[in-house]
């Protein structure tokens, strides 16, 4: 196996992905999936009108719980003012305003004796719809964590990112993604915030274990995201090809994932690597397409006569290597 080298891509650094991948696994063993698929931004999972107003929080909320699979938990949301004032909404009815900051905190989240949850939100959150999504997704992943006993054994330092990563693996990983890189104007012009502990980065590292895990196509993910969430992904989804094996041993062998018993690779071939970096998505070719073409190119014509729209599609791959040494 070659060494991994981080400073190959736009990736997080070696120990973190490692850490995602353990801890990945073990989130699977504790039923992290997905009830509803990958969610996304669209009115086929969000169809319900939101104007701001107590009720259309409230909705939201269940709405993301539902998605998650975690509608049978009671839970209060409490819309917290600038001035530290705090209004409550159930699953109901309730009220809110006012404006407020991004907050990422877990400690926005409490679960009482009874069993049942208090989320609390900025009223400022309310007004930025990628903002408050993000909020609920985490909150909801915070009870994930918690009914599952995952928290249990998890350092400290850990539970927040933690938490946006089995936000991912519940499905909710576009949202995650968009919700880790977010432009805002101010007064001082454009700046970028992020309503995840996760950077980018590792959200779309993250997104692309997902669909790899659930064969859910990049392209299906990239179209609903923001420009630069979609442009990590691109490289994230490199990794994911490459690391393959890796993808199945989470399915196959998870205690030993969890042991740190599996190897890294690079992150694509040359052949891969220049093709994401020259080529339109739509017309790069597979990896599976690179390594027989590698493969003829090391030894010559093959043996095995090719299945006819095998050996076109091999020699339209084999102009698009020329074209794009020459440019």
């Amino acid at each position: 196996m070659i060494a991994y080298n981080p400073g190959q891509m736009d990736l997080p650094a070696e120990p973190q992905i490692r850490w995602m991948v353990r801890r990945t696994a073990g989130l699977l063993r504790l039923g992290a999936e997905p009830v509803r698929g990958l969610v996304l931004p669209t009115g086929e999972f969000f169809p319900d009108r939101f104007d701001g107003s107590p009720a259309s929080v409230a909705a939201l909320m269940a709405r993301v719980q539902d998605h998650a699979g975690l509608s049978d938990l009671d839970v209060e949301l409490a819309i917290v003012s600038p001035e530290g004032e705090a209004q409550t909404v159930s699953c109901s009815s309730g009220a809110c305003g006012g404006t407020g900051k991004i907050d990422a905190r877990l400690d926005r989240i409490t679960r009482r004796n009874d069993g049942s949850y208090r989320v609390a939100l900025g009223a400022g959150e309310v007004r930025n719809a990628t903002v408050l999504t993000t909020a609920m997704i985490r909150s909801v992943g915070f009870m994930f964590m918690t009914e599952s006993g995952a928290y249990d054994d998890l350092p400290g330092p850990e539970r927040e990112p933690a938490t946006d990563l089995v936000a991912v693996l519940l499905g909710f990983g576009v949202l995650v993604a968009n919700g880790s890189y977010i432009y805002a104007k101010g007064c001082g012009g454009v700046q970028v915030h992020s309503a995840t502990r996760m950077p980018v980065d590792e959200t779309t590292l993250a997104l692309a274990i997902f669909c790899k895990l659930h064969q859910v196509p990049e392209r299906t993910a990239a179209k609903h995201l923001e420009v630069t969430p979609r442009e990590h992904l691109d490289e994230a989804m490199v990794w994911a090809d490459s690391n393959a094996a890796v993808m199945r041993q989470l399915r196959a062998d998870p205690e030993a994932v969890e042991d740190d018993d599996f190897a890294l690779s690079p992150a694509g071939s040359w052949l891969s690597r220049l093709f994401k970096s020259k080529k339109p998505r739509a017309t790069r070719p597979t990896e599976d397409d690179l390594a027989e073409l590698e493969r003829t190119l090391a030894v010559g014509q093959p043996k095995k006569q090719l299945d006819p729209a095998r050996a076109k599609r091999l020699a339209e791959i084999r102009d698009l290597v020329d074209e794009s040494l020459e440019s």
